[in-house]
């Protein structure tokens, strides 16, 4: 990566946490950054980092060599427009859902396009991405885009068929997880449990089980057996699930992620 100039147009949350992953491995120094966001205000703290800010995008377009594009899906028909002309031959990396490689690639002729799908957790560097093949991207600078993301994460290369629905596994699916340990803290408060304990513990509980489902060899299934006890209270709590056809709930949740990735697509 020597002296390559990365740049990102937003200062959204993906991009933080990107950006944050990229100088906690001093992967890029401060001074070879490049950062735009159209509200100023936004952009005082990465400045003080030794950022080279700006609200203008077309200034990150011309500095960078790659240029992760960090803005919603609805903003790309106004973004794109700004970079067509000072991004051919440069790295383009898109996170945002819906917008293929093709469409990026007609609006931006010349520049080497990669999709990835980040989440949130790359803002604590214990993310999960996964980043289409481009097999008309050269191998050692996919290789760095790779890098980029593994600076804050786990790294996965799926193809861009699929990224539609990755967004099920890694991308929307945080806010699953944070919708369950709320309704698990609420519940404890009500009888009353204290809150910061009952979060704790949740909180906890969750990173173990993770822990669990990456490091032990064991499937999803093997391992929620593995809990339960005959007559015991976990599978008390199973059984609602099953009454309330939990598993339909989830594949209805993630069709309609998928769906709604469909409908922003371009």
């Amino acid at each position: 990566m020597k002296d390559l100039v990365l740049g990102f147009i937003g200062a959204g949350n993906m991009n933080t946490a990107i950006l944050s992953g990229v100088l906690r491995k001093q992967m890029f120094p401060p001074e070879r950054i490049w950062l735009s966001n159209r509200h100023a205000e936004k952009l005082s703290a990465f400045s003080k980092l030794g950022i080279r800010t700006t609200t203008d995008n077309r200034a990150v377009a011309r500095n960078a060599d790659i240029l992760i594009l960090g803005v919603k899906p609805q903003m790309f028909g106004d973004v794109l427009p700004e970079l067509k002309d000072l991004v051919s031959e440069k790295c383009v990396i898109s996170i945002a859902a819906g917008i293929s490689a093709s469409y990026l690639k007609a609006k931006l002729p010349g520049a080497h396009i990669i999709r990835a799908m980040p989440n949130t957790p790359l803002m604590l560097g214990v993310g999960a991405t996964a980043v289409a093949r481009a097999e008309d991207v050269a191998p050692e600078l996919f290789q760095t885009v790779l890098e980029l993301f593994r600076a804050a994460g786990v790294v996965a290369v799926i193809e861009e068929s699929q990224m539609d629905d990755i967004i099920n596994v890694n991308g929307s699916s945080p806010a699953w997880f944070f919708r369950l340990a709320d309704i698990m803290v609420k519940r404890a408060v009500s009888v009353g449990i204290d809150a910061d304990t009952a979060l704790r513990l949740t909180a906890a509980t969750m990173e173990g089980a993770a822990r669990m489902l990456a490091e032990s060899g064991k499937t999803p299934e093997e391992l929620c057996r593995q809990v339960c006890s005959p007559g015991g209270t976990t599978l008390a709590s199973l059984s609602v699930f099953e009454e309330r056809d939990f598993d339909g709930l989830m594949l209805d949740a993630m069709d309609r992620c998928t769906k709604r990735s469909k409908e922003l697509g371009k």
